[in-house]
């Protein structure tokens, strides 16, 4: 397995919540940025097995997880995580899962 440690995510805020963590800029407010979304790997050690229906906010639809690297996990020690980028889509004022 590939794990790369995400990195440019330093001027980024970071929640975790429930093993979920949700990156955005801190423009977001004004402006409605990406955001990064990050879950522990789960224990088929592949991002295809993210069924979470609860992480498609606002219209986004399932997949678009590539294995990476959380830092929240595993008590601040770091570990394998699935990670992905949401944008926000003005044409349909949904957003979608970033290719």
């Amino acid at each position: 397995m590939n794990i790369k440690k995400m990195t440019g995510l330093a001027a980024v805020g970071a929640i975790a919540l429930g093993g979920v963590a949700v990156m955005a800029s801190p423009a977001m407010a004004d402006d409605l940025s990406d955001v990064v979304q990050a879950v522990g790997m789960p224990a088929s050690g592949t991002c295809d097995a993210i069924t979470d229906t609860d992480l498609n906010w606002g219209g986004a639809a399932s997949g678009g997880w590539a294995a990476g690297w959380g830092e929240w996990l595993n008590n601040g020690n770091g570990g394998a995580a699935c990670v992905r980028t949401l944008t926000f889509n003005n044409s349909t004022q949904t957003w979608d899962v970033r290719a």
